[in-house]
């Protein structure tokens, strides 16, 4: 088994890219991180919205100047209706909707579910249940249903964990599948590559010491993965297949007859394997279908708020676990994993019996280190702003405002492109590429400004990296390498939802000047 070695940072790289952009004297464009141009604002009006009534009715209710109590609520959903009734602003026309899809689409009582939000805004007590609001799990896990393309009645009901932002989310699965022996020192990993980087470099770290093996991604295949691609998922010493969907930074998903082939060497081969899938990049793909609606008993699903409503800022991500899952019978059954790993006593001020713990229970008790188990749980304010963008993207304005970034993207990929002299890849407007990042092969665009018979000679002495300092020095842009995400070296990464459609044609002309640059002096006699 062919495993990669640990990547080596590349944070101290990408700062001195970024720091030539500065020094250029140019305007800098940065394309490098994946922070979008744009922030939903509806879903953020509606909380502003909420909070401002929370704290009238906080008011009215409370003992003094300056001091409120948290409503009690009996009548609470009929005064919300009220004092949003005949208001235009968005914020209470969002809200309003926001509140009528959890009580006609959802089922939920209305006084429970504004008391919840009410009492959620104001963050006034510990998150109870501390793993998450019990109206806004519910919520979070239709929301999950819907973006990943499964049927309920296949994947059955599921348990969400809010977390700060996916990177937590990350963090606090790899710390419960090591404490609990799924994954030990030394087993074997698999990560789709090429890969957001610390997905490569959170396994080799020494609390771990995993060993991990690259499942390749190919540029030409049009499923993303070649035909036979998850053949060495078979191996038993895979414990973990660890898979971006759509990818970062190839953007693509994972086509219905590869997810085929992987479906079939999990239910034939390997009952047993463990898939974390990451969907962050699910709403850039119309009609996009997880893992999890094909394989629910071995996935856990892992998403995140920050590019879909431009919420980097806010952190609010979660964690998905069908309630039948591999990994429930994993740590519920003796000997599955290394008893050696898990301390009998780790959880015991949990409960006598830790077979009588699931997954999940786990995770979030790890997320606060076992102690303090008992506050731990995203902040309610942030669940409350997670659920409201949740509902916007279910509701007609949401998809409206999905839409036009979709289109958005498209014409800042064509910009891009049409300036490196290339086609772009097929896109949301007829393909499946979400477009959020585009990835550029370096020789495609030396062989477009240099003699065929030279370009050889040229590629032999060039650098890419020194071609992406050269972007950065002489044009003010920063990009990333490719090999920073373990893509192939001669590749950039350009963040397209960071830059306007404008940026983006410059950012592609100052490739190209660079490149022409740098050929040049290469070949002058």
């Amino acid at each position: 088994m062919a495993s990669i070695a640990p990547q080596p940072p590349n944070a101290g790289l990408q700062r001195s890219i970024a720091a030539a952009a500065q020094a250029s004297g140019r305007t800098v464009i940065d394309a490098g991180r994946g922070q979008p141009t744009w922030v939903a604002l509806d879903p953020r009006a509606a909380f502003g919205r909420l909070l401002a009534f929370a704290l009238a009715e906080s008011r009215a209710a409370g003992a003094g100047p300056g001091r409120g109590v948290r409503p009690a609520p009996d009548g609470l959903a009929a005064r919300l209706d009220d004092a949003l009734a005949g208001d235009p602003d968005i914020g209470a026309t969002t809200l309003r909707a926001s509140v009528a899809h959890g009580v006609d689409v959802l089922g939920f009582d209305p006084d429970a579910w504004v008391h919840e939000l009410v009492c959620g805004v104001l963050g006034a007590g510990y998150p109870s249940p501390n793993r998450m609001l019990t109206h806004v799990e519910h919520l979070l896990e239709h929301y999950t249903l819907a973006m990943s393309g499964a049927d309920p009645e296949v994947t059955g009901p599921m348990q969400i964990f809010g977390t700060e932002g996916g990177a937590a989310a990350m963090a606090y699965l790899f710390r419960t599948l090591h404490e609990n022996g799924i994954v030990n020192r030394g087993d074997h990993i698999a990560i789709a590559t090429p890969v957001f980087t610390p997905y490569l470099q959170i396994p080799v770290l020494a609390d771990f010491g995993l060993q991990v093996v690259e499942v390749a991604t190919h540029a030409d295949a049009e499923g993303r993965f070649a035909r036979g691609g998850f053949d060495a998922l078979r191996d038993p010493a895979i414990k973990a297949f660890v898979v971006v969907n759509p990818g970062n930074p190839d953007n693509r998903d994972i086509r219905p007859e590869r997810a085929a082939e992987l479906r079939a060497i999990v239910e034939q081969d390997r009952p047993d394997l463990v898939i974390i899938a990451d969907t962050v990049y699910a709403s850039f793909l119309p009609g996009f279908r997880s893992l999890l609606a094909d394989l629910p008993r071995n996935v856990i699903c892992l998403h995140s708020f920050s590019k879909q409503m431009g919420a980097t800022g806010n952190r609010v991500g979660f964690v998905a676990l069908p309630t039948q899952s591999i990994v429930d019978t994993m740590v519920r059954t003796p000997g599955i994993g290394d008893p050696a790993a898990v301390p009998s006593a780790r959880y015991a001020s949990l409960t006598a019996d830790e077979t009588e713990l699931g997954f999940m229970d786990r995770l979030v008790a790890d997320s606060r280190e076992v102690a303090l188990q008992n506050i731990a749980g995203l902040a309610t304010p942030d669940q409350v702003q997670m659920a409201l963008f949740a509902i916007y993207a279910l509701l007609p304005a949401g998809r409206t405002y999905q839409q036009s970034l979709i289109d958005d993207l498209v014409e800042r990929n064509r910009a891009l492109y049409a300036a490196v002299g290339a086609e772009p890849p097929l896109g949301p407007d007829g393909g499946h590429d979400g477009g959020y990042y585009a990835l550029i092969d370096l020789r495609h665009v030396i062989r477009s400004v240099v003699d065929l018979e030279r370009v050889a000679a040229v590629e032999d002495q060039l650098d890419p990296v020194d071609i992406v300092r050269g972007i950065a020095a002489d044009h003010g842009v920063v990009v990333t390498p490719g090999a920073a995400f373990d893509a192939d070296s001669w590749d950039i990464r350009v963040s397209v939802a960071s830059v306007t459609r404008d940026e983006a044609a410059t950012i592609g002309a100052a490739i190209v000047a660079t490149i022409r640059a740098q050929a040049g002096a290469v070949l002058e006699p």
